[in-house]
C-alpha cells in the first residue's frame, strides 16, 4: 500500500514536468493571450480558425497595395531605381561636380585643354565627387533603398492568393463587388501568415516615407505609386498590429509551437558604394573616349600635314593590328608600331622623292659661303637614306620566319600553359619596343638637323647679311617650283613629322 501510494505521488510529481503537459499549458496560455489581445477577433483558438475579420483586414491592405503592385513589379531588379535613390541624396554642390564630369562638359573642356590638363582637371573633380560619399550619406542612401525594398516586398505580397482562401469568388484587383469572407482553418493560412509577418517586420514605420514616395514617383515618371496619406494611415495600422504580437500568437497556436520565434535578418543591401564605383568607371570611360577622339583628331591633323591626302605605304608586318593579340593579353602590343609605320612612309614617300631632291639641288648646285652647314646637311641626308633601308629590314623581322616573327609565333600558343613562354614573350616585346624607339630617335636627329639647316638657308636668303648660298638665281632657274616655296613647305613638313613622332611616342 505504501509503495503504491509513493509510486502514484512520484508519477504526479514527474508528470508536472512532462513536455507535452507543459506544451498544453502554454497553448492554453496562448489562447488566453489571444482572447485579451485587441486583435483577438482575428482568430478562434477553440476551433483553430482564422476569422473572416482577418480576411477583411487583409482586404483593406490589398486595396492600397494592388495599384502599386504594377508599379513596383520589377523594382527590385531596377538599376534605374538604385541610381535615382543615390542621386536623391546628392546635394547641389555634388550635382555641380557631377555636371562637370558629364560627357558634354568633358568634351567642351577638351576644346581648350590638352589631354594631360584635362585628365588633371577630371581627377580633381573625381576626388571631390568621391569625397561626397561619406559614411553618413552612404548610410542614409542604403537605409532609404532598403526601406524601398521592404515596401516593395510588402506591396507585392500575394494578397490575392491569400484572400481567395477567405472568398473563392474574389476577382483580382476588382473592388466593385463586396467580398464575403468566411472563417478559414488556421493550417491553411499559417504559411502565408509567416510570410506576411516577415515582410511586416522589415518595414520601419518611422521611415521618411515622404522622401521614399517622392523617389518612387520619379522612378515611375511622375505617377504616384500610393497616396501618401493612405500610406501613412496604413503604416500606423501595421505598426499597431505588429506591436500587438497577434500574428506571432496565432502562428504559435496553430502550429502547436509555443516557443516559435520569427527568424528574419534585416535588409542590408548596399548600393551607395557600388554606385560610386560604377559611376567612376563610367565617367573614366567617357574621359578616355574624349581623349581618344582628341588624340585621333591630333594624329590625323599631323598625318595630313606630313603626307597630305596621299595613300600611306609604311610597315606591313610590324603594325598596330599585328600587336593586338598581345594587347588583348595585357602585354602592351607593339607600342611604337604606328610611329615606325609613319617613319618608314616618311623616309620612302616624303624624304626620298622630295626632300632628298631639294637637298641635292642645294648641296650640289649651290655655291656655299659656309661649307660646315652644307657638309652637315649632306651627312644627315645620307644617314636618312640608310635608315630607310634599316626601317624596312626591321619591319621584315616580323615575317613568319623573321627574327622576331618566328619567335613570337612559336611562343604565343604556349603562353597560357607555360609561364616561361609568357616571360619570354614579355621580354621579346620589351626588346621590340626598345629597338623601335631607338630607330625612331636615330631618325629624328638627322631629320631635325636638316629641318634646322633648311630654315637657316631660308632665313639667310631673306637677310643678305646672313646669306649662306651665293647663286640663288641660278638655283631658281633650275627649280620648277619656286625655291622659297619648296623650302618653306619642306620645313613645315619636317616640323609636322617631328611633332607626329613625339605625339606617337610620348
Amino acid at each position: 500500500m505504501i509503495l503504491d501510494f509513493l509510486g502514484k505521488l512520484l508519477f504526479l510529481l514527474s508528470g508536472s514536468q512532462d513536455p507535452e503537459a507543459i506544451k498544453r499549458r502554454q497553448l492554453r496560455q496562448l489562447a488566453r493571450e489571444i482572447a485579451v489581445n485587441r486583435y483577438g477577433r482575428f482568430y478562434h483558438p477553440k476551433t483553430r480558425e482564422i476569422s473572416g475579420g482577418m480576411g477583411k483586414f487583409f482586404y483593406e491592405l490589398y486595396k492600397i497595395a494592388a495599384p502599386a503592385q504594377l508599379f513596383l513589379r520589377n523594382a527590385v531588379k531596377s538599376a534605374l531605381l538604385k541610381q535615382i535613390v543615390v542621386e536623391a541624396f546628392l546635394g547641389k554642390d555634388v550635382e555641380a561636380v557631377k555636371e562637370r564630369l558629364s560627357g558634354a562638359s568633358i568634351a567642351e573642356r577638351a576644346q581648350s585643354l590638352d589631354p594631360r590638363e584635362l585628365t588633371r582637371s577630371f581627377d580633381e573633380d573625381m576626388i571631390a565627387f568621391a569625397a561626397a560619399f561619406d559614411s553618413e550619406r552612404v548610410k542614409a542612401i542604403d537605409c532609404c533603398y532598403n526601406q524601398i525594398l521592404s515596401m516593395t516586398r510588402f506591396v507585392t505580397f500575394d494578397f490575392f492568393a491569400l484572400l481567395k482562401k477567405f472568398d473563392p469568388r474574389i476577382i483580382e484587383r476588382n473592388f466593385t463587388r463586396p467580398p464575403r469572407f468566411v472563417n478559414v482553418p488556421g493550417t491553411r493560412l499559417v504559411d502565408e501568415l509567416g510570410d506576411f509577418l516577415e515582410t511586416l517586420v522589415e518595414m520601419d514605420p518611422g521611415s521618411d516615407w515622404k522622401t521614399i514616395l517622392k523617389i518612387l514617383q520619379t522612378y515611375r515618371n511622375g505617377a504616384d505609386v500610393v497616396n501618401f496619406e493612405q500610406w501613412n494611415r496604413l503604416q500606423a495600422l501595421l505598426s499597431d498590429v505588429r506591436v500587438s504580437g497577434i500574428l506571432e500568437l496565432m502562428i504559435r497556436h496553430i502550429e502547436n509551437k509555443p516557443a516559435w520565434r520569427l527568424r528574419s535578418k534585416p535588409l542590408t543591401v548596399s548600393i551607395a558604394e557600388k554606385y560610386l564605383e560604377t559611376k567612376q568607371a563610367e565617367l573614366r570611360a567617357v574621359l578616355n573616349t574624349v581623349i581618344s577622339a582628341q588624340a585621333k583628331a591630333r594624329r590625323d591633323e599631323l598625318v595630313n600635314a606630313v603626307f597630305g591626302g596621299a595613300e600611306i605605304s609604311g610597315t606591313q608586318y610590324y603594325t598596330e593590328a599585328a600587336g593586338e593579340p598581345f594587347r588583348a593579353r595585357n602585354l602592351g602590343g607593339f607600342r611604337y608600331a604606328a610611329a615606325v609605320h609613319y617613319l618608314l612612309a616618311f623616309l620612302q614617300q616624303v624624304f626620298r622623292p622630295g626632300l632628298r631632291d631639294l637637298c641635292d639641288l642645294l648641296l650640289i648646285r649651290g655655291k656655299w659661303i659656309h661649307h660646315e652647314i652644307s657638309r652637315e646637311t649632306s651627312e644627315q641626308a645620307h644617314l636618312l637614306t640608310a635608315l630607310a633601308d634599316k626601317a624596312a629590314a626591321f619591319d621584315a623581322d616580323f615575317l613568319e620566319q623573321g627574327r622576331y616573327g618566328f619567335r613570337l609565333r612559336v611562343s604565343m600558343p604556349k603562353m597560357e600553359r607555360d609561364q616561361t613562354q609568357f616571360a619570354l614573350v614579355t621580354t621579346l616585346l620589351a626588346e621590340v619596343d626598345a629597338e623601335a624607339l631607338a630607330l625612331i630617335n636615330t631618325a629624328l636627329k638627322p631629320i631635325g638637323v636638316i629641318g634646322k639647316n633648311l630654315a637657316a638657308i631660308q632665313e639667310g636668303r631673306q637677310t643678305p647679311s646672313r646669306n649662306l648660298i651665293m647663286n640663288w638665281q641660278e638655283l631658281e632657274n633650275v627649280s620648277i617650283v619656286p625655291l622659297a616655296q619648296r623650302i618653306a613647305e619642306a620645313c613645315a613638313t619636317i616640323d609636322a613629322f617631328i611633332s607626329l613622332m613625339r605625339f606617337l611616342t610620348q
